[in-house]
């Protein structure tokens, strides 16, 4: 594509020796850089991509876009823009010919239920057209097809690569989680979205933020009329209620506690499903589903009435929500030789709370929970999830989880601290914690795996590592 187009709609503060080249790449990755292409100057907390255009030229970039006013190389052209975030995401939409344009988008914003609602959403579409795209933390779907994705807001060079494989595969909608840092970084800048969902906020990723106040803003300011059409909000979140008052555009509002749009009354749990008469925009739906938990019944209201908004009727979603299924990493349970086991991705206070308060409520098993926490986050979350698993248990396993380049031994002190009055056990391997956990069950105990739920990895300094709770849990029914 030439230089030209790919440089549309972009804020340029100057631009110099400007040729009309035809860019057959783009990358922000020194690395990455080919002849031909056009290298991003991004600045990171670690490094600063102006570092590296002169490797970039060496390799053959012929463009370089940058915020820096003073830098100045003959042999390529230099585009000096004031926001560097922002002009990736326009020439990243441009060099994929716009065709997240040609889609319609749904966005999911929240500290939870982001993958529940966005994989209950495709089931719900899939009914009537199986060409529905997935982008989130489970993965990246189109169809059928599944690819791994590394960030769950994929950085937008990525991101309007996979729309343009999506709009190759005939794919209409999009599904796709947005995560606060990816607002903050400004990864879905050049994307309107014709619906946006807010499922709520609750503490997560505070050491990025700094604190609640900013967490919030960053997720409730993105809806705005710049960002979507219209919007689906949970108003029995507490920043639901002031989200659903402010929003300027059209708003839609779902819930089960406060008057809402959409609700769900006769809610009967159990711990393998959960049954319910949903109110969707006036139409009423039975509800039974193999999915458990107070914040399930949220995500199923939600995705229903995304499924409504955009064009399904009431027959249509009936017969699509006798056919839900449960979700990879979500409260899958597991029957290991009489043994019952659960492996769910819960990893903020909040949610760890609903899934165990669950557990306790619909069994009379003691539970056993398996846990750690990230290296590389929120140190303070770690005692505030200790002392909800605690809170629960009969018992915890204390083990690692994704802990990057911070010690065991430091990850486990701060989480010793929240573990009062309850009876623990460090063991650094996880799939050592979890044999060892199931060891020790009886028929009595339940074993909740906790934090990484359908991840296949663990993040050791920098690399990530082949790992599977769900692997490890059915390798004890061979081992045993």
């Amino acid at each position: 594509m030439r230089l030209k187009k790919i440089l549309e709609n972009l804020e340029i503060l100057t631009i110099k020796n400007f040729k009309n080249y035809n860019i057959k790449s783009i990358t922000h990755i020194s690395q990455d850089v080919s002849s031909g292409s056009i290298f991003i100057c991004i600045k990171g907390n670690n490094f600063d991509g102006n570092s590296f255009v002169k490797t970039a030229i060496q390799k053959g970039v012929k463009c370089v876009i940058t915020e820096d006013q003073n830098l100045n190389e003959n042999n390529v052209c230099i585009v000096v823009v004031k926001d560097i975030r922002i002009a990736m995401s326009v020439v990243a939409k441009n060099f994929y010919n716009r065709c997240v344009d040609r889609m319609k988008i749904v966005g999911l914003v929240g500290t939870s239920g982001k993958t529940s609602t966005s994989i209950i959403l495709s089931q719900l579409l899939s009914s009537v057209d199986n060409n529905i795209g997935v982008i989130g933390t489970n993965g990246i779907f189109i169809g059928n097809i599944r690819q791994d994705n590394k960030f769950t807001t994929p950085d937008p060079l990525e991101l309007h690569y996979i729309f343009y494989q999506m709009n190759l595969l005939g794919v209409k909608t999009v599904i796709m989680e947005v995560s606060a840092q990816a607002i903050y970084y400004k990864k879905v800048h050049e994307i309107t979205f014709d619906i946006c969902v807010f499922t709520n906020i609750s503490r997560e990723h505070l050491d990025f933020f700094g604190s609640m106040e900013n967490y919030a803003k960053v997720k409730m300011n993105f809806f705005d009329k710049n960002h979507m059409k219209e919007c689906l909000v949970n108003t029995d979140d507490f920043y639901g209620r002031e989200l659903a008052y402010k929003v300027n555009v059209p708003c839609v509002s779902y819930g089960i506690k406060e008057p809402a749009n959409s609700f769900a009354i006769d809610i009967k749990y159990s711990l393998s499903r959960t049954s319910f008469v949903a109110n969707i925009l006036d139409d009423v739906l039975n509800v039974d589903v193999p999915f458990v938990g107070e914040y399930n019944v949220y995500n199923i209201i939600a995705g229903l009435t995304v499924a409504k908004m955009l064009g399904m009727n009431k027959e249509g979603l009936q017969h699509a929500i006798k056919h839900l299924k449960g979700i990879d990493g979500r409260f899958n349970v597991y029957d290991i030789k009489g043994k019952e086991v659960i492996i769910d991705f819960a990893h903020t206070p909040d949610s760890i709370d609903k899934l165990l308060s669950h557990i306790k409520n619909n069994s009379n098993k003691n539970i056993i929970s398996l846990f750690g926490c990230v290296g590389y986050s929120d140190k303070d979350k770690r005692y505030e999830m200790a002392r909800v698993v605690a809170k629960y248990s009969g018992m915890v396993f204390v083990t690692s989880d994704n802990p990057g380049y911070t010690s065991f031994e430091e990850i486990s002190k701060d989480i010793i601290c929240g573990l009062e009055d309850v009876n623990y056990i460090c063991v650094e391997d996880r799939a050592e914690a979890i044999k060892r956990a199931y060891q020790m069950m009886t028929n009595d105990d339940i074993l909740v795996i906790i934090g990484k739920g359908a991840e296949n990895f663990q993040t050791i300094k920098n690399e990530r590592l082949p790992y599977s709770d769900k692997e490890c849990v059915l390798t004890l029914g061979k081992d045993n």
